[in-house]
């Protein structure tokens, strides 16, 4: 979205006129320039000398008849302005200076979105943007920074002599998106349908003249039919769409799509040691098989102030995985971990501006200036902001619920937003803590799924989160958060067993004796199907037991909520 108050001066222009040559010698100011953005955002048509409404245009024109344009600043909407929008549509709260912003606009007052700031964005939503790629947007997309603060794209645009309005077309076309600003300034990211532009764009030698696809050309490619205008730009010829028309119809399609985001992973440096000390007896093993990566022989080779809570939360994250080898509880490098250790640390906060970004969202500065400190992006996303987007989007998380995630999710309300400094207060009064720590702690449960939080600092629960929330609540809350971890993929691993065996188990707690940690049956039967030592199955079933996940004789319901919870 890019709206300026000229496009609305036009639009009521031509109430009483289609003449663009009429409208020009009323508004002569960059009329050329605005009345393109008005046929790329689609609210307006040209055609030969000619500028008509378009149904979208109407409803724009409808909504904004009664604004005074004189008590409204040059630029009413951008998308900087369209996220502030939706963030406190969706939380209810943003800054004040956002606030303040939107208030000059009349887009919003102390009761929220204005009628017409519900409107403008409902025009927003459903209205689709035309490609309109010239060679100078072109030149312009290729050569320019993908994701970065702004001030880097307004460097590349002046030290190449490019107006605003190419800046401009590529917002109204939501190939760019910029992002409100922060204490650290603002950032910008292209959206996927600008890296298929350029997918598009790289498939023609010569670019002649500008390529256009509005709405009913993207219609008529996809039934199969073509005209002279759509050859012409070389999107059709007698055998159908081409293969640069299809790319041009993804762009199309592409431009505004916001997908789920996927969850951003992270490596901290003490996970990283662990890796690298597992790597070093892996390299020992192969001439000394008596040599195993072994919790104990780990721990010779690293100073971590936790190394129990490390290699849970490293096999949680697909980097290691848990192996019974000479009936000893070995650690092992997969492929995930032996490449991470090449790419080294990284934070959640990095990782969120390049998955922001992928999804058609927009990051904030700190995050961008984050994934630049950590070389996850540099102009666009380096091989390391890659291999981590890889991994964060194929691996499958098991459960690792640490005191700080069952405080935060205790905390955390349901089915509403809290602020980020009110949920560190809130967990700080109730399991104590430094603040860092917490603020850290939040982003690493955005990590593993149990909230999210948005770029106004606003915090939700996920659907796993609220999942995870109930089944910690009907354990044993008041255990739960006195224990540095309550939930690991060990002690999922065997509640799951339980779960899928449940007839079997249902036989064992029949017979005579009592459970208080644990029968020898259960953990036979558990032996079967899991790779663990008997003191490892003894240990999970105990604490089960005492956090509430598993009872002397049955399941819980909060231990068959935690496990359904991951299916």
């Amino acid at each position: 979205m890019y709206l300026k108050k000229r496009h609305i001066e036009i639009l009521r222009e031509m109430k009483n006129t289609e003449s663009q040559a009429e409208i020009e010698a009323k508004l002569p100011e960059d009329f050329q320039i605005r009345a393109i953005e008005l046929y790329i955002l689609g609210f307006a048509e040209l055609e030969g000398g000619k500028i008509k409404l378009t149904d979208a245009g109407r409803k724009l024109l409808e909504i904004t008849d009664k604004l005074s344009l004189e008590e409204l600043p040059d630029v009413i909407a951008d998308t900087e302005i369209i996220k502030m929008m939706e963030l406190l549509e969706e939380t209810g709260k943003i800054p004040e200076s956002w606030m303040e912003k939107l208030r000059e606009r009349k887009l919003a007052d102390e009761n929220g979105l204005t009628p017409f700031g519900k409107a403008l964005l409902e025009v927003y939503r459903e209205t689709h943007p035309v490609v309109y790629l010239t060679p100078e947007i072109a030149s312009f997309l290729r050569g320019m920074p993908k994701i970065g603060t702004l001030d880097e794209l307004v460097t590349y645009k002046n030290s190449k002599l490019y107006g605003d309005n190419i800046v401009n077309a590529l917002q109204a076309m939501r190939l760019l998106l910029i992002s409100p600003p922060t204490e650290k300034g603002r950032a910008f990211a292209t959206t996927p349908a600008a890296k298929l532009a350029l997918k598009a764009l790289n498939m023609i030698p010569v670019f002649a003249r500008a390529i256009v696809l509005r709405k009913e050309d993207f219609e008529m490619l996809k039934a199969g039919k073509r005209n002279a205008e759509l050859e012409s730009m070389g999107l059709a010829d007698e055998k159908g769409t081409t293969e640069f028309g299809k790319a041009i119809m993804d762009t199309y399609e592409a431009m505004g799509r916001v997908e789920e985001k996927v969850l951003p992973m992270y490596l901290l440096e003490d996970e990283l040691s662990v890796l690298k000390a597992i790597q070093e007896i892996e390299k020992k093993y192969e001439t000394n098989p008596d040599i195993l990566p072994t919790e104990k022989e780990i721990e010779r080779r690293v100073d971590v102030k936790d190394l129990g809570a490390i290699l849970h939360l490293l096999e949680s994250k697909e980097l290691i995985e848990r192996r019974l080898v000479k009936e000893k509880d070995t650690y092992w490098l997969t492929e995930w971990g032996k490449e991470a250790i090449n790419f080294g640390t990284v934070s959640p906060d990095a990782m969120k501006a390049v998955t922001y970004a992928e999804s058609g969202d927009v990051p904030i500065a700190e995050w961008v200036l984050k994934a630049q400190e950590e070389n996850v992006v540099k102009a666009g996303v380096t091989d390391k902001g890659r291999f981590y987007l890889r991994l964060s989007r194929e691996i499958k998380r098991k459960p690792f619920i640490t005191r700080y995630d069952a405080a935060i999710l205790a905390k955390t309300p349901r089915k509403k937003y809290i602020h980020r400094d009110e949920l560190v207060a809130l967990v700080q009064d109730y399991v104590g803590g430094d603040e860092k720590e917490i603020i850290r702690a939040i982003g690493e449960a955005e990590a593993k799924g149990f909230v999210v939080e948005l770029q106004n600092g606003m915090v939700k629960l996920t659907e796993l989160g609220d999942k995870v929330k109930t089944a910690i609540e009907n354990a044993k809350l008041q255990e739960i958060v006195k224990v540095k971890f309550s939930v690991t993929p060990t002690l999922y691993n065997v509640l799951k067993v339980i779960y899928d065996n449940i007839e079997t188990f249902n036989r064992i707690w029949k017979e005579k004796g009592e459970a208080r940690d644990y029968k020898m049956e259960e953990v036979d039967a558990i032996r079967k199907h899991l790779s663990l030592s008997d003191d490892e199955i003894k240990k999970a079933l105990t604490m089960l037991r005492e956090l509430g996940f598993l009872g002397t004789k049955s399941l819980t319901e909060a231990g068959k909520v935690l496990v359904e919870a991951y299916l």
